[in-house]
Protein backbone atom coordinates (compact mmCIF):
# COMPACT_ATOMS: atom_id res chain seq x y z
CA UNK A 1 0.00 0.00 0.00
CA UNK A 2 1.16 3.38 -0.82
CA UNK A 3 -0.08 6.95 0.62
CA UNK A 4 0.29 10.18 -1.51
CA UNK A 5 -1.27 12.70 -0.28
CA UNK A 6 0.19 14.10 2.62
CA UNK A 7 -2.21 16.49 3.41
CA UNK A 8 -5.03 14.65 4.27
CA UNK A 9 -3.26 11.30 5.24
CA UNK A 10 -6.50 8.56 4.80
CA UNK A 11 -6.10 5.04 5.59
CA UNK A 12 -7.45 2.34 3.01
CA UNK A 13 -10.12 1.46 6.38
CA UNK A 14 -11.15 5.48 6.07
CA UNK A 15 -9.50 6.33 9.24
CA UNK A 16 -7.38 9.27 9.44
CA UNK A 17 -3.57 8.83 10.24
CA UNK A 18 -2.00 10.83 12.73
CA UNK A 19 1.82 11.08 13.28
CA UNK A 20 3.84 8.73 15.92
CA UNK A 21 7.34 7.97 17.31
CA UNK A 22 8.80 4.70 17.74
CA UNK A 23 9.00 3.92 21.38
CA UNK A 24 12.52 4.42 23.15
CA UNK A 25 12.18 2.38 26.01
CA UNK A 26 10.54 -0.97 23.73
CA UNK A 27 14.30 -0.49 22.00
CA UNK A 28 16.07 1.57 23.85
CA UNK A 29 16.70 3.90 20.81
CA UNK A 30 15.98 7.55 20.56
CA UNK A 31 12.86 9.01 18.46
CA UNK A 32 11.81 8.13 15.67
CA UNK A 33 11.80 11.22 12.82
CA UNK A 34 8.03 12.84 13.40
CA UNK A 35 7.92 13.08 9.78
CA UNK A 36 8.71 9.59 8.53
CA UNK A 37 6.05 7.52 11.00
CA UNK A 38 2.09 7.53 10.65
CA UNK A 39 -0.19 5.20 12.23
CA UNK A 40 -4.25 4.71 11.78
CA UNK A 41 -5.96 4.05 15.02
CA UNK A 42 -9.05 2.23 13.51
CA UNK A 43 -6.86 -0.93 11.90
CA UNK A 44 -3.63 -0.57 13.66
CA UNK A 45 -1.78 -0.18 10.76
CA UNK A 46 1.73 1.88 9.99
CA UNK A 47 3.52 4.17 7.31
CA UNK A 48 6.95 4.71 6.84
CA UNK A 49 7.79 7.22 4.21
CA UNK A 50 10.61 5.53 1.61
CA UNK A 51 10.99 8.45 -0.78
CA UNK A 52 10.21 11.78 -2.06
CA UNK A 53 9.61 12.98 -5.70
CA UNK A 54 8.03 15.94 -7.07
CA UNK A 55 7.14 17.16 -3.94
CA UNK A 56 5.09 14.24 -2.73
CA UNK A 57 5.82 12.38 -0.07
CA UNK A 58 5.18 8.24 -0.68
CA UNK A 59 4.73 5.49 2.39
CA UNK A 60 4.68 1.78 2.72
CA UNK A 61 2.88 0.04 5.28
CA UNK A 62 4.02 -1.80 7.89
CA UNK A 63 2.63 -4.41 10.40
CA UNK A 64 4.34 -3.13 13.53
CA UNK A 65 6.58 -1.58 15.62
CA UNK A 66 9.10 -3.89 15.39
CA UNK A 67 8.89 -3.76 11.36
CA UNK A 68 8.87 0.50 12.21
CA UNK A 69 11.95 -0.06 13.82
CA UNK A 70 13.36 -1.80 11.04
CA UNK A 71 12.71 0.27 8.35
CA UNK A 72 14.39 3.35 10.84
CA UNK A 73 17.10 1.85 12.07
CA UNK A 74 19.50 3.69 9.61
CA UNK A 75 18.78 6.80 10.11
CA UNK A 76 18.61 6.27 14.25
CA UNK A 77 22.19 6.97 14.40
CA UNK A 78 23.77 8.92 17.69
CA UNK A 79 25.76 11.58 17.44
CA UNK A 80 29.41 10.93 18.32
CA UNK A 81 29.08 13.98 20.75
CA UNK A 82 25.99 14.22 22.93
CA UNK A 83 24.44 10.72 21.66
CA UNK A 84 21.19 12.18 20.10
CA UNK A 85 20.04 10.99 16.72
CA UNK A 86 21.73 12.48 14.19
CA UNK A 87 19.13 12.10 11.58
CA UNK A 88 19.24 15.02 9.14
CA UNK A 89 19.07 15.08 4.96
CA UNK A 90 21.29 17.87 4.23
CA UNK A 91 24.23 16.89 2.33
CA UNK A 92 27.05 18.69 4.90
CA UNK A 93 25.77 16.26 7.74
CA UNK A 94 25.86 13.28 5.49
CA UNK A 95 28.25 10.68 6.80
CA UNK A 96 29.43 13.09 9.98
CA UNK A 97 28.71 11.26 12.74
CA UNK A 98 27.18 14.39 14.56
CA UNK A 99 24.28 15.78 14.92
CA UNK A 100 23.11 19.33 13.73
CA UNK A 101 23.30 20.96 16.99
CA UNK A 102 26.88 18.94 17.67
CA UNK A 103 27.24 19.95 13.81
CA UNK A 104 26.38 23.83 14.01
CA UNK A 105 28.13 24.07 17.93
CA UNK A 106 31.42 22.65 17.16
CA UNK A 107 33.66 23.25 13.91
CA UNK A 108 32.47 20.36 11.77
CA UNK A 109 35.32 20.72 9.44
CA UNK A 110 37.97 19.95 12.36
CA UNK A 111 36.01 17.15 13.78
CA UNK A 112 35.28 15.58 10.63
CA UNK A 113 39.23 15.42 9.75
CA UNK A 114 39.97 14.55 13.22
CA UNK A 115 37.71 11.16 12.60
CA UNK A 116 40.55 9.18 11.90
CA UNK A 117 42.64 10.15 14.71
CA UNK A 118 40.49 9.39 17.00
CA UNK A 119 38.23 6.81 17.85
CA UNK A 120 35.67 6.24 15.24
CA UNK A 121 32.21 6.06 15.31
CA UNK A 122 31.25 3.90 18.42
CA UNK A 123 29.19 -0.05 17.84
CA UNK A 124 26.54 -0.56 18.79
CA UNK A 125 27.78 -2.40 22.17
CA UNK A 126 29.71 1.10 23.11
CA UNK A 127 26.69 2.71 22.29
CA UNK A 128 24.55 0.67 24.52
CA UNK A 129 27.62 1.39 27.73
CA UNK A 130 27.42 4.76 27.52
CA UNK A 131 23.59 5.22 27.26
CA UNK A 132 23.92 2.78 30.51
CA UNK A 133 26.07 5.39 32.09
CA UNK A 134 23.85 8.15 31.47
CA UNK A 135 20.62 6.40 32.96
CA UNK A 136 23.12 5.25 35.98
CA UNK A 137 23.93 9.30 36.03
CA UNK A 138 20.13 9.86 35.89
CA UNK A 139 19.23 7.88 39.13
CA UNK A 140 22.04 9.23 41.29
CA UNK A 141 24.35 6.15 40.81
CA UNK A 142 27.20 7.94 41.00
CA UNK A 143 29.86 5.13 41.39
CA UNK A 144 28.33 2.86 38.69
CA UNK A 145 28.19 6.06 36.27
CA UNK A 146 32.06 7.11 37.31
CA UNK A 147 32.73 3.28 35.97
CA UNK A 148 31.23 3.27 32.82
CA UNK A 149 32.19 6.91 31.72
CA UNK A 150 35.87 6.67 32.58
CA UNK A 151 37.00 4.60 29.48
CA UNK A 152 34.87 6.83 27.25
CA UNK A 153 36.31 9.90 28.80
CA UNK A 154 40.28 8.14 29.03
CA UNK A 155 39.61 7.13 25.24
CA UNK A 156 39.27 10.88 24.43
CA UNK A 157 35.09 11.37 24.06
CA UNK A 158 34.46 14.86 25.05
CA UNK A 159 31.06 14.32 26.59
CA UNK A 160 32.22 11.53 28.59
CA UNK A 161 35.19 13.87 29.81
CA UNK A 162 32.42 16.96 31.02
CA UNK A 163 30.49 14.04 32.65
CA UNK A 164 33.65 12.98 34.68
CA UNK A 165 33.99 17.05 35.22
CA UNK A 166 30.16 17.42 36.56
CA UNK A 167 30.69 14.24 38.61
CA UNK A 168 33.33 15.94 40.64
CA UNK A 169 32.40 19.05 40.80
CA UNK A 170 28.72 18.25 42.17
CA UNK A 171 28.41 14.49 42.80
CA UNK A 172 28.67 13.09 46.46
CA UNK A 173 30.86 15.06 49.49
CA UNK A 174 32.77 12.24 49.52
CA UNK A 175 34.06 12.66 46.09
CA UNK A 176 33.82 15.95 45.13
CA UNK A 177 37.44 17.41 43.82
CA UNK A 178 37.20 20.60 42.01
CA UNK A 179 40.60 20.11 40.75
CA UNK A 180 39.73 17.06 39.56
CA UNK A 181 36.89 18.93 37.63
CA UNK A 182 38.55 21.49 36.62
CA UNK A 183 41.14 19.39 34.88
CA UNK A 184 38.22 17.39 33.27
CA UNK A 185 36.50 20.30 31.99
CA UNK A 186 39.55 21.45 30.52
CA UNK A 187 40.24 18.00 28.30
CA UNK A 188 36.77 18.66 27.13
CA UNK A 189 37.37 21.81 26.29
CA UNK A 190 40.44 20.97 24.39
CA UNK A 191 38.08 19.28 22.33
CA UNK A 192 35.94 22.05 21.55
CA UNK A 193 33.37 20.64 23.81
CA UNK A 194 31.80 24.19 23.69
CA UNK A 195 30.05 23.73 27.62
CA UNK A 196 32.41 22.78 28.96
CA UNK A 197 33.96 26.48 28.90
CA UNK A 198 31.84 28.48 31.20
CA UNK A 199 31.97 26.08 33.47
CA UNK A 200 35.53 26.43 33.59
CA UNK A 201 34.97 30.01 33.93
CA UNK A 202 32.73 29.40 36.56
CA UNK A 203 35.16 27.69 38.50
CA UNK A 204 37.60 30.21 37.92
CA UNK A 205 35.43 33.67 38.72
CA UNK A 206 34.36 31.64 42.53
CA UNK A 207 35.78 28.93 43.66
CA UNK A 208 38.67 29.28 46.68
CA UNK A 209 39.63 26.17 46.05
CA UNK A 210 40.96 26.98 42.66
CA UNK A 211 41.60 30.52 44.11
CA UNK A 212 39.51 33.28 42.13
CA UNK A 213 41.23 34.40 38.81
CA UNK A 214 38.85 36.75 36.98
CA UNK A 215 41.24 37.47 33.93
CA UNK A 216 41.63 33.53 33.54
CA UNK A 217 37.96 33.23 33.75
CA UNK A 218 37.26 36.16 31.66
CA UNK A 219 39.48 34.20 29.18
CA UNK A 220 37.60 30.54 29.37
CA UNK A 221 34.49 32.45 28.77
CA UNK A 222 35.50 34.89 25.93
CA UNK A 223 36.39 31.51 24.06
CA UNK A 224 33.94 29.73 25.25
CA UNK A 225 31.38 32.56 23.90
CA UNK A 226 33.69 31.95 20.63
CA UNK A 227 32.70 28.42 20.09
CA UNK A 228 29.19 28.30 20.73
CA UNK A 229 29.00 28.09 24.43
CA UNK A 230 26.01 30.64 24.93
CA UNK A 231 26.00 30.14 28.87
CA UNK A 232 29.56 31.91 28.34
CA UNK A 233 27.94 35.63 27.20
CA UNK A 234 26.11 36.16 30.56
CA UNK A 235 29.09 34.70 32.92
CA UNK A 236 31.46 37.09 30.58
CA UNK A 237 29.22 40.16 31.25
CA UNK A 238 28.71 39.49 34.71
CA UNK A 239 32.44 39.03 35.76
CA UNK A 240 33.30 42.33 33.22
CA UNK A 241 31.69 44.36 35.83
CA UNK A 242 33.89 43.58 38.47
CA UNK A 243 36.94 44.27 36.63
CA UNK A 244 39.27 47.00 35.43
CA UNK A 245 39.63 47.72 32.01
CA UNK A 246 43.32 46.91 31.85
CA UNK A 247 42.14 43.26 33.29
CA UNK A 248 39.24 42.98 30.77
CA UNK A 249 41.83 44.40 27.76
CA UNK A 250 44.17 42.05 28.87
CA UNK A 251 42.25 38.94 29.45
CA UNK A 252 40.92 39.01 25.50
CA UNK A 253 44.17 39.20 24.39
CA UNK A 254 45.24 36.36 26.26
CA UNK A 255 42.31 34.90 24.96
CA UNK A 256 43.33 35.33 21.34
CA UNK A 257 46.61 33.80 21.86
CA UNK A 258 45.35 30.66 23.50
CA UNK A 259 42.69 30.21 20.89
CA UNK A 260 45.64 30.38 18.46
CA UNK A 261 47.92 27.79 20.23
CA UNK A 262 45.20 25.26 21.80
CA UNK A 263 43.60 25.78 18.71
CA UNK A 264 45.45 26.93 15.50
CA UNK A 265 43.59 27.36 12.11
CA UNK A 266 40.08 28.36 14.67
CA UNK A 267 41.20 31.52 14.53
CA UNK A 268 38.96 33.04 11.79
CA UNK A 269 39.18 36.25 12.12
CA UNK A 270 41.02 37.44 8.90
CA UNK A 271 38.82 34.83 6.67
CA UNK A 272 35.61 36.94 8.51
CA UNK A 273 37.50 40.14 7.73
CA UNK A 274 38.00 39.31 3.90
CA UNK A 275 34.74 38.39 3.06
CA UNK A 276 33.16 41.20 4.97
CA UNK A 277 35.40 43.64 2.83
CA UNK A 278 34.19 41.31 -0.04
CA UNK A 279 30.70 41.48 0.54
CA UNK A 280 30.53 45.49 1.47
CA UNK A 281 33.47 47.14 0.83
CA UNK A 282 36.78 48.17 2.46
CA UNK A 283 34.88 50.71 4.82
CA UNK A 284 31.32 49.12 5.53
CA UNK A 285 32.93 45.59 5.44
CA UNK A 286 35.82 47.06 8.49
CA UNK A 287 33.45 48.78 10.18
CA UNK A 288 31.29 45.57 10.54
CA UNK A 289 34.17 43.43 11.95
CA UNK A 290 35.03 45.74 14.13
CA UNK A 291 31.42 45.58 15.45
CA UNK A 292 32.15 41.67 15.83
CA UNK A 293 35.11 42.53 17.85
CA UNK A 294 33.24 45.51 19.90
CA UNK A 295 30.24 42.63 20.85
CA UNK A 296 27.74 44.56 18.45
CA UNK A 297 27.15 41.65 16.99
CA UNK A 298 25.47 38.46 17.05
CA UNK A 299 28.00 36.30 15.72
CA UNK A 300 30.28 34.77 18.28
CA UNK A 301 33.63 36.14 18.01
CA UNK A 302 36.41 36.82 20.45
CA UNK A 303 36.01 40.20 22.08
CA UNK A 304 38.94 42.31 21.42
CA UNK A 305 38.12 45.98 22.75
CA UNK A 306 41.90 47.09 21.54
CA UNK A 307 41.44 46.05 17.97
CA UNK A 308 38.23 47.62 17.61
CA UNK A 309 38.92 50.39 18.66
CA UNK A 310 41.94 50.66 16.27
CA UNK A 311 39.70 49.95 13.26
CA UNK A 312 37.27 52.80 14.41
CA UNK A 313 39.85 55.67 14.71
CA UNK A 314 41.27 54.42 11.52
CA UNK A 315 37.70 54.52 9.92
CA UNK A 316 37.08 57.88 11.52
CA UNK A 317 39.86 59.13 10.38
CA UNK A 318 39.00 58.42 6.81
CA UNK A 319 35.79 59.95 7.50
CA UNK A 320 33.29 56.99 7.27
CA UNK A 321 30.57 58.33 9.66
CA UNK A 322 29.07 55.27 11.30
CA UNK A 323 32.81 54.87 12.92
CA UNK A 324 32.98 58.39 14.33
CA UNK A 325 29.55 57.69 15.93
CA UNK A 326 31.13 54.56 17.37
CA UNK A 327 34.15 56.23 18.75
CA UNK A 328 32.34 59.06 20.46
CA UNK A 329 29.96 56.69 22.00
CA UNK A 330 32.65 54.90 23.23
CA UNK A 331 34.77 57.34 24.31
CA UNK A 332 32.12 58.80 26.14
CA UNK A 333 30.72 55.90 28.19
CA UNK A 334 34.25 54.21 28.39
CA UNK A 335 33.57 51.13 27.14
CA UNK A 336 36.58 49.39 26.17
CA UNK A 337 38.44 52.14 25.50
CA UNK A 338 39.29 55.12 28.43
CA UNK A 339 36.93 57.74 28.77
CA UNK A 340 37.96 60.95 27.04
CA UNK A 341 34.95 63.55 26.87
CA UNK A 342 36.57 65.95 24.77
CA UNK A 343 37.29 63.53 21.95
CA UNK A 344 33.84 62.29 22.64
CA UNK A 345 32.26 65.71 21.42
CA UNK A 346 34.41 66.45 18.33
CA UNK A 347 33.55 62.41 16.95
CA UNK A 348 30.16 63.21 17.79
CA UNK A 349 29.66 66.67 16.61
CA UNK A 350 31.47 65.68 13.50
CA UNK A 351 29.20 62.76 12.69
CA UNK A 352 25.56 64.63 13.99
CA UNK A 353 26.93 67.59 11.45
CA UNK A 354 27.19 64.40 8.61
CA UNK A 355 23.39 63.89 9.73
CA UNK A 356 23.90 60.45 11.29
CA UNK A 357 20.62 59.73 13.08
CA UNK A 358 21.59 56.90 15.52
CA UNK A 359 24.50 59.88 17.11
CA UNK A 360 21.98 62.23 17.61
CA UNK A 361 20.05 60.27 19.78
CA UNK A 362 23.12 58.90 21.56
CA UNK A 363 23.83 62.31 22.66
CA UNK A 364 20.80 63.43 23.46
CA UNK A 365 20.51 60.95 25.70
CA UNK A 366 23.82 61.60 27.25
CA UNK A 367 23.44 65.40 27.37
CA UNK A 368 19.89 64.81 28.85
CA UNK A 369 21.44 62.26 31.45
CA UNK A 370 23.87 64.97 32.07
CA UNK A 371 27.00 64.16 31.12
CA UNK A 372 30.38 65.65 30.39
CA UNK A 373 29.72 66.66 26.55
CA UNK A 374 30.03 70.38 25.36
CA UNK A 375 26.85 70.13 22.95
CA UNK A 376 24.18 71.95 23.22
CA UNK A 377 20.63 70.38 24.19
CA UNK A 378 18.89 72.80 21.66
CA UNK A 379 21.19 72.02 18.71
CA UNK A 380 21.02 68.24 19.03
CA UNK A 381 17.19 69.03 19.13
CA UNK A 382 17.25 70.83 15.74
CA UNK A 383 19.02 68.05 14.32
CA UNK A 384 15.80 66.14 15.03
CA UNK A 385 13.36 67.83 13.32
CA UNK A 386 16.16 68.46 10.41
CA UNK A 387 15.61 64.74 9.79
CA UNK A 388 11.83 64.64 10.70
CA UNK A 389 11.48 67.50 8.42
CA UNK A 390 12.96 64.89 5.27
CA UNK A 391 10.53 62.29 6.25
CA UNK A 392 12.80 60.16 8.66
CA UNK A 393 10.63 58.02 10.24
CA UNK A 394 13.27 56.36 12.71
CA UNK A 395 13.58 60.19 13.40
CA UNK A 396 10.44 60.69 14.39
CA UNK A 397 9.69 57.36 16.44
CA UNK A 398 12.97 58.29 18.71
CA UNK A 399 11.57 61.87 19.23
CA UNK A 400 8.16 60.15 20.49
CA UNK A 401 9.88 58.26 22.46
CA UNK A 402 11.87 61.15 24.18
CA UNK A 403 8.70 62.77 24.76
CA UNK A 404 6.64 59.50 26.26
CA UNK A 405 9.95 58.84 28.77
CA UNK A 406 10.62 62.37 29.58
CA UNK A 407 14.43 61.93 28.31
CA UNK A 408 15.33 65.27 28.46
CA UNK A 409 11.71 66.68 28.27
CA UNK A 410 8.54 67.60 30.36
CA UNK A 411 6.36 64.22 29.67
CA UNK A 412 4.14 64.81 26.63
CA UNK A 413 1.75 62.31 25.49
CA UNK A 414 -0.43 64.17 23.07
CA UNK A 415 3.75 64.87 21.38
CA UNK A 416 4.56 61.35 21.83
CA UNK A 417 0.99 59.93 20.45
CA UNK A 418 1.20 62.20 16.99
CA UNK A 419 4.82 61.39 16.21
CA UNK A 420 4.46 57.49 16.60
CA UNK A 421 1.48 58.20 14.48
CA UNK A 422 3.47 59.71 11.86
CA UNK A 423 6.17 57.09 12.68
CA UNK A 424 3.76 54.69 11.55
CA UNK A 425 2.43 56.56 8.73
CA UNK A 426 5.84 57.40 7.63
CA UNK A 427 6.85 53.43 7.30
CA UNK A 428 8.26 52.75 10.65
CA UNK A 429 7.60 48.99 12.15
CA UNK A 430 6.60 50.06 15.77
CA UNK A 431 7.70 47.65 18.21
CA UNK A 432 5.54 45.69 20.85
CA UNK A 433 4.08 46.94 23.27
CA UNK A 434 1.67 49.44 21.56
CA UNK A 435 2.60 52.73 22.55
CA UNK A 436 -0.43 54.27 20.65
CA UNK A 437 -2.49 51.91 22.42
CA UNK A 438 -1.05 52.51 25.93
CA UNK A 439 -1.58 56.36 25.49
CA UNK A 440 -5.10 56.41 24.04
CA UNK A 441 -6.17 54.75 27.13
CA UNK A 442 -4.24 57.72 29.31
CA UNK A 443 -5.19 60.79 27.71
CA UNK A 444 -8.95 61.64 27.51
CA UNK A 445 -11.51 61.93 24.62
CA UNK A 446 -10.64 65.83 23.79
CA UNK A 447 -7.17 65.80 24.14
CA UNK A 448 -7.25 62.62 21.85
CA UNK A 449 -9.46 64.20 19.42
CA UNK A 450 -7.01 67.21 19.57
CA UNK A 451 -3.82 65.45 19.24
CA UNK A 452 -5.38 63.35 16.17
CA UNK A 453 -6.52 67.18 14.78
CA UNK A 454 -2.67 68.45 14.81
CA UNK A 455 -1.13 65.22 13.64
CA UNK A 456 -3.47 65.58 10.45
CA UNK A 457 -2.59 69.14 10.02
CA UNK A 458 0.92 68.67 10.32
CA UNK A 459 0.58 66.20 7.19
CA UNK A 460 -1.00 69.15 5.41
CA UNK A 461 0.92 71.27 6.35
CA UNK A 462 4.03 69.90 4.94
CA UNK A 463 4.99 70.77 1.71
CA UNK A 464 6.60 67.85 0.33
CA UNK A 465 3.41 65.67 0.64
CA UNK A 466 0.83 67.91 0.24
CA UNK A 467 0.41 66.02 -2.88
CA UNK A 468 -0.23 62.76 -1.26
CA UNK A 469 -1.97 64.02 1.33
CA UNK A 470 -4.38 65.39 -1.33
CA UNK A 471 -5.17 62.49 -2.92
CA UNK A 472 -5.50 60.16 -0.37
CA UNK A 473 -8.63 62.59 1.05
CA UNK A 474 -9.69 62.40 -2.61
CA UNK A 475 -9.66 58.44 -2.70
CA UNK A 476 -11.16 58.27 0.63
CA UNK A 477 -14.35 60.26 -0.72
CA UNK A 478 -14.71 57.99 -3.44
CA UNK A 479 -14.27 55.07 -1.50
CA UNK A 480 -17.03 56.48 1.09
CA UNK A 481 -19.11 56.89 -2.40
CA UNK A 482 -18.01 53.58 -4.09
CA UNK A 483 -17.25 50.70 -2.20
CA UNK A 484 -19.87 48.08 -1.77
CA UNK A 485 -21.38 46.43 1.64
CA UNK A 486 -18.24 46.02 3.07
CA UNK A 487 -17.06 49.33 2.74
CA UNK A 488 -17.32 50.30 6.75
CA UNK A 489 -15.76 47.65 8.10
CA UNK A 490 -12.95 47.98 5.91
CA UNK A 491 -12.36 51.71 6.66
CA UNK A 492 -13.13 50.53 9.97
CA UNK A 493 -9.49 48.43 9.76
CA UNK A 494 -7.72 51.07 7.80
CA UNK A 495 -8.31 53.94 10.69
CA UNK A 496 -7.88 51.77 13.54
CA UNK A 497 -4.32 50.02 12.09
CA UNK A 498 -3.67 53.00 9.82
CA UNK A 499 -3.13 50.84 6.51
CA UNK A 500 -2.75 52.33 3.01
CA UNK A 501 -1.22 55.79 4.37
CA UNK A 502 -3.71 56.85 6.30
CA UNK A 503 -3.06 57.38 9.72
CA UNK A 504 -4.42 55.42 12.84
CA UNK A 505 -7.76 57.49 13.80
CA UNK A 506 -9.25 55.27 16.64
CA UNK A 507 -12.43 57.76 16.73
CA UNK A 508 -13.69 57.79 12.74
CA UNK A 509 -12.86 54.03 13.43
CA UNK A 510 -15.36 53.09 15.80
CA UNK A 511 -17.77 55.29 13.67
CA UNK A 512 -16.98 52.98 10.73
CA UNK A 513 -17.61 50.08 12.54
CA UNK A 514 -20.87 51.21 14.45
CA UNK A 515 -22.18 51.83 10.86
CA UNK A 516 -20.69 48.21 9.73
CA UNK A 517 -22.80 46.65 12.59
CA UNK A 518 -25.76 48.61 11.68
CA UNK A 519 -24.90 47.59 7.59
CA UNK A 520 -25.65 43.64 9.75
CA UNK A 521 -21.48 42.68 9.75
CA UNK A 522 -21.46 41.61 13.04
CA UNK A 523 -17.76 40.96 12.68
CA UNK A 524 -17.66 44.41 13.88
CA UNK A 525 -18.44 43.94 17.28
CA UNK A 526 -15.43 42.86 18.53
CA UNK A 527 -13.82 45.84 17.36
CA UNK A 528 -16.14 48.33 19.50
CA UNK A 529 -16.10 46.50 22.29
CA UNK A 530 -12.33 47.21 22.57
CA UNK A 531 -12.66 50.53 20.83
CA UNK A 532 -15.41 51.43 23.58
CA UNK A 533 -13.10 50.43 26.65
CA UNK A 534 -10.19 52.87 25.49
CA UNK A 535 -12.86 55.77 24.24
CA UNK A 536 -15.12 54.80 27.33
CA UNK A 537 -18.36 54.41 26.34
CA UNK A 538 -19.88 58.00 27.50
CA UNK A 539 -17.39 59.45 24.29
CA UNK A 540 -18.55 56.44 21.99
CA UNK A 541 -21.84 58.78 20.73
CA UNK A 542 -19.10 61.85 19.63
CA UNK A 543 -17.18 59.21 17.99
CA UNK A 544 -20.74 58.57 15.92
CA UNK A 545 -21.13 61.91 15.60
CA UNK A 546 -17.67 62.89 13.92
CA UNK A 547 -18.25 60.22 11.50
CA UNK A 548 -21.24 61.38 10.45
CA UNK A 549 -19.56 64.48 9.58
CA UNK A 550 -16.98 62.63 7.74
CA UNK A 551 -19.58 60.90 6.12
CA UNK A 552 -21.29 63.54 4.83
CA UNK A 553 -18.08 65.44 3.60
CA UNK A 554 -15.73 62.62 2.87
CA UNK A 555 -12.97 64.25 4.31
CA UNK A 556 -11.51 63.55 8.10
CA UNK A 557 -12.22 66.11 10.62
CA UNK A 558 -9.53 68.36 11.59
Amino acid sequence: MEVTDTSEQLCFCGGKLRMEFVSPVKFSAPYAPKDELWFCPLCGKYFIKIWRADDIDYYTEKADYTAVFEELKPSLRFCYTCKGPRKNYHPVYLGRPVCPNCFLMNEWEDRYKRREVEKKFPSDIEIRDFMAAERALENWSYAEAFESFKPFAEAGMSLAQFRMGEMYESGPIETRDLLQALEWYKKAAQRRFALAFSRIGKLYSESPVIGVNRIEAYKWLNVGAYFGDFASIPLRAALSEKMSLEDIVRAQDESGVMLRKLWGDFDKRKRIFDSLNGAHGELEGTFRYAEILDGRSLKTFLLNYNESEKYYRSLSEDRYTPAMARLGEKLATGTGIVKNPEEATHWLITAISRDWLPAVEFAWNQVSAGCELKIEQEWIKKRFFDEIEDENSHAMHVWAMINFRGNGVPVDLKEAHKWLNLAQYFGAKLPRPNYMEMIEREINFNMLFETLCSTQKWLEDHKKISKKVAKNINNLKDRVKTEGEGKWYNLGELFLYGREDYLRHIILAYGCYDLALKAGNQAATTHLEYLARILTSAKTAEAVDLTAAFVKSGQIPV
